[in-house]
C-alpha cells in the first residue's frame, strides 16, 4: 500500500511537470549521442571460486553483472544480472547444475520535463536456463526463478502490464563440457565471409573458426512503457574468437499502428586493445552496427576485395542509420595472469544515428540479453 501510495505521488509530481512522453513518436529516426550510456561492473566469481581440479567453476560461483544503463535520457536499468554456469557430473557428463541468466533490473523512468526527477515503474525480472549445449532458453526458468519478463505497475495514467520473454538464443558449448561437448563445439564454428557496401564499394571480411550465436525466434518482451512494442528478433550475432571482434545480421520484427515493420541489423563491434593493457587492463569495442543497411547481392560478394578493405570494412559512419561508440572496460587480472579477467568495470557511451527510441530500446535489450557471452574472454 505505502508503495502504492508514493507511485501515485510520484506520477503526480510527472504530470504536473509535463506529460509523461504518451503522444511522444517512438518511431521517428533521431540522432542522439549516449543514446545507450551507462556503466557495469562485473565480477567473475567462476573464475575465483573453482572446483576440485582448480579449473571449473565451483558449484554455486556465480558471475554477477551490476548495471546501470540509461536509453535515449529517458529509461535506466539498474540492478544486477546473475550466471550461474551450467556444469556437469564427473563420469557421464550429465546435469549437475542448471545454468541460468536471472535478471534484477529495476524499470525507472525520467520525467522529460525535469530530467532530475525519476519514478520507478516495475521490473526486469525472472530467469531464462542455460545447458550444457550452450542453449539460452528464455521462456524456460529453473524452478523457482519465475520465467523472464518486463513487469510494470499501474502509475497514474500508465497502465501496468507484464510481457515475457520468449525464444531461443543457441551460443557456445562451455568450456566444462568436457571432450565430448568441446567436440560438439568445434563441430559448431563456421568459417563465413561477411559482405557490406562501403561509400558505394562492396568490401568483403572472411572469419575463420567463428562462434556462431544464433537468434531463433527471440521474443523481447514489450516495456518498459508500451511505446515500446513486443519484438521478435532473428538471425545471428557470430564471434570471432581469433580477434574477439563481433558481427551481427538480425532482423527485428513488431507491430506499430496495424503494421508490420522489419529492420534490419547488421555491421560489427570490433575489440580494441590498450597498448599497455597487461599493467592497466583497458580495451574497448567499437560499435559500428546499422540499420536497414542494404544488403550486398551474390554478386557483389564474388565482387568484393578482401583484406585489402579490412579497414573500409570496420569504418563506422554517423551520416549512415545505427548506432556508433565504445563499450570501453578496464579489467582486472587474475594475480599471476594477465589474461584471465576476474572483474571488469565497463562504460558503455553508444549514440543513435538516425535511429528511433524503438530501434535503440531493442538493441539495449540484447545488449542486456547476451551480456554474458559478450563478456567472456
Amino acid at each position: 500500500m505505502k508503495r502504492s501510495l508514493l507511485l501515485a505521488a510520484a506520477t503526480a509530481l510527472f504530470l504536473a511537470t509535463g506529460p509523461v512522453m504518451a503522444a511522444e513518436d517512438y518511431s521517428s529516426p533521431v540522432n542522439q549521442k549516449d543514446a545507450i550510456k551507462g556503466t557495469m561492473h562485473i565480477e567473475f566469481g567462476t573464475r575465483t571460486n573453482l572446483a576440485s581440479d582448480g579449473k571449473s567453476p565451483a558449484p554455486g560461483a556465480t558471475d554477477v553483472y551490476k548495471t546501470e544503463l540509461e536509453v535515449m535520457s529517458s529509461v535506466i536499468f539498474r540492478g544486477a544480472v546473475t550466471r550461474q554456469p551450467w556444469l556437469p557430473t564427473k563420469l557421464l557428463g550429465r546435469t549437475a547444475q542448471d545454468g541460468f541468466l536471472q535478471y534484477d533490473l529495476a524499470l525507472i523512468l525520467r520525467n522529460p520535463a525535469n530530467p532530475s526527477q525519476t519514478v520507478t515503474l516495475g521490473k526486469w525480472a525472472g530467469a531464462m536456463g542455460l545447458d550444457g549445449g550452450g542453449k539460452y532458453s528464455l521462456a524456460e526458468a529453473p524452478d523457482g526463478k519465475g520465467v523472464m519478463r518486463i513487469a510494470t505497475d499501474a502509475v497514474g495514467k500508465i497502465p501496468g502490464f507484464t510481457s515475457n520473454f520468449g525464444g531461443v538464443m543457441q551460443g557456445r558449448v562451455p568450456e566444462q563440457a568436457g571432450i565430448w561437448g568441446l567436440a560438439d563445439r568445434a563441430s559448431k564454428k563456421i568459417n563465413k565471409s561477411y559482405v557490406r557496401l562501403v561509400g558505394g564499394k562492396v568490401i568483403k571480411q572472411v572469419v575463420n573458426g567463428a562462434d556462431p550465436m544464433v537468434l531463433q525466434q527471440v521474443d523481447l518482451a514489450e516495456g518498459p512503457l508500451a511505446q515500446y512494442p513486443e519484438t521478435k528478433f532473428n538471425g545471428s550475432i557470430d564471434y570471432d574468437s581469433e580477434n574477439s571482434n563481433w558481427y551481427i545480421d538480425a532482423t527485428a520484427s513488431y507491430n506499430l499502428n496495424g503494421q508490420v515493420v522489419n529492420d534490419r541489423y547488421s555491421g560489427t563491434i570490433r575489440w580494441t586493445e590498450d597498448p599497455d593493457r597487461k599493467a592497466n587492463g583497458k580495451g574497448k569495442y567499437d560499435v559500428n552496427v546499422r540499420l536497414n543497411e542494404k544488403p550486398a547481392s551474390e554478386a557483389d560478394a564474388f565482387a568484393a576485395s578482401g583484406k585489402s578493405g579490412e579497414a573500409d570494412f570496420f569504418s563506422a559512419d554517423a551520416a549512415v542509420p545505427g548506432f556508433t561508440g565504445t563499450i570501453a572496460y578496464v579489467d582486472k587480472f587474475l594475480p599471476g595472469s594477465d589474461e584471465t579477467t576476474i572483474a571488469s568495470d565497463v562504460a558503455y557511451n553508444v549514440d543513435a544515428n538516425q535511429a528511433s527510441k524503438i530501434q535503440a530500446m531493442d538493441f539495449a535489450k540484447i545488449l542486456l540479453l547476451i551480456v554474458g557471452p559478450f563478456n567472456d574472454d
